[in-house]
């Protein structure tokens, strides 16, 4: 293989490691039907980089509904806090002690160790991932009650 070969693998892998952490959560969280404006608006990166890097790879069925929400919650234990912020945007809502649940954190979030995201698109599902020491360690979807058939 001459330079110009090894610069062409260069140029078709990701820049930064942090990027296939990054993808795979943007994937995942696609699977599972969760929108958030940055998952949106970084979608036509996420696309580009994901065709990059599964050149010649056969394209695989969806993952069933039950399926996808545990695959996005394996995607997401470990992640830190920043890499899970840059994919999904800031929480919508997030737990701290002593004041409860706040909603739209603003930059506040950052010293919470509870995030609360809503899933999927279609339904009345959230998301609340825990954090120790910056980096996700549970992650549990849960909806809300439903009220008493009459």
């Amino acid at each position: 293989m001459g330079p110009h070969d090894e610069h062409a693998i260069q140029h078709e892998s990701p820049r930064d490691p942090a990027e296939f952490a990054r993808l795979a959560l943007w994937m995942a969280a696609n699977f599972a039907g969760m929108v958030t404006a940055v998952l949106l608006a970084r979608g036509p990166f996420y696309r580009s980089l994901a065709a990059r890097v599964g050149r010649g790879k056969k394209q695989m069925k969806p993952p069933s509904p039950q399926r996808s929400l545990s695959m996005l919650a394996g995607t997401i234990i470990g992640s830190s806090k920043t890499t899970i912020e840059s994919v999904f945007g800031p929480p919508r809502s997030t737990g701290l002690d002593n004041l409860g649940v706040l909603v739209h954190p603003q930059v506040i979030f950052w010293q919470s160790d509870l995030w609360y995201y809503p899933v999927p698109r279609d339904g009345q599902t959230a998301m609340a991932i825990n954090f120790r020491d910056q980096h996700a360690t549970h992650v549990e979807f849960f909806t809300p009650p439903q009220p008493p058939k009459v």
